[in-house]
């Protein structure tokens, strides 16, 4: 597993980080969505503290990764009914032919 430093930028502060470096360029992502959520907030709400507005940032990228995770869990549930579905019809096929040739 290899890793790379890194220092990113968040809400003014420099942090350095030890990544795999098949990750970088992800956590490189993530904190320029961090930022640019930061930059939104500040502008939209009356909010000047760093804290706050991080705190508020958080609460907003983490309740829509649950929410996707929440319709992801939905879809993949969907999905193995229909391949539960396609399955028993499958077998249903295969039992139809071999009584055929029966």
């Amino acid at each position: 597993m290899n890793e790379v430093s890194i220092k990113v930028e968040i809400a003014g502060g420099m942090y350095p980080l030890k990544v795999r470096t098949e990750d970088e360029e992800n956590v490189r992502r993530v904190v320029d969505l961090i930022n640019t959520k930061i930059v939104e907030f500040e502008k939209s709400y009356a909010v000047k503290d760093k804290k706050d507005v991080l705190a508020m940032v958080m609460l907003h990228l983490v309740a829509q990764f649950y929410q996707k995770a929440e319709n992801t869990e939905k879809e993949l549930s969907h999905l193995k009914i229909l391949f539960i579905d396609v399955e028993m019809m499958l077998n249903q096929h295969y039992q139809d032919i071999k009584n055929l040739e029966e």
